[in-house]
């Protein structure tokens, strides 16, 4: 089981302008690497919690439809785009939107057969036979184009206390005459409430 990302999220959580506030920054010299430091911020807090923030496109790839319900991993999901599988000629063959079911509800979300419906039998042996893409992300509060606004509170303000942390210190921490990495402590505490178990 793989999972990528097709589609990269178009805003951050926090924004440039969030950011320089936090970092009571006034000058665009640095603009450039704040930027930077906020995706690099995002893609771990990502990676900690499994989860995925603002709204990007995902694919998970399977060697054959190895159970009836299949947990699409990095929620919470909004939408499955489509489910695709190579067929006994190698035809990347596309499942009908009516054969299957898809629940958003739980964390992960998962897809499974529609009633009375099965998963197509795969026997070629394929790497990466099934394809399953869909979107993953918090769902916008208010202006429906506002990608970051659902992004929960703690999650940003970790993310900036970590762009501060990141920009103030430009390498690995320096105690005494030794380098120490950026350990865990109180601030990353913030993100567990949102960390999805393993399944």
């Amino acid at each position: 089981m793989t999972t990528r990302v097709v589609t990269q999220p178009s805003v951050e959580p926090v924004s440039l302008d969030e950011a320089k506030l936090h970092l009571r920054v006034d000058d665009t010299t640095d603009d450039s690497l704040i930027t930077a430091l906020i995706t690099v911020a995002r893609i771990y807090a990502e990676n900690y919690t499994r989860r995925s923030f603002c709204q990007q496109t995902l694919e998970l790839l399977l060697n054959c439809f190895d159970s009836n319900e299949i947990i699409l991993p990095a929620p919470p999901l909004i939408s499955v785009s489509s489910v695709k599988y190579l067929d006994l000629g190698g035809v990347l063959t596309t499942v009908d939107v009516a054969d299957y079911q898809v629940d958003t509800y739980r964390e992960p979300g998962r897809i499974k057969p529609a009633y009375l419906e099965s998963w197509p039998i795969i026997t070629r042996g394929d790497f990466n036979a099934v394809q399953i893409q869909y979107v993953a992300g918090y769902t916008p509060i208010g202006s429906p184009t506002d990608y970051a606004s659902g992004v929960p509170e703690p999650i940003k303000q970790w993310i900036k206390i970590r762009v501060a942390t990141l920009y103030e210190f430009r390498e690995a921490i320096v105690t005494g005459t030794s380098k120490a990495e950026i350990h865990r402590d109180f601030i990353d505490g913030l993100l567990d409430p949102y960390v999805v178990d393993l399944f």
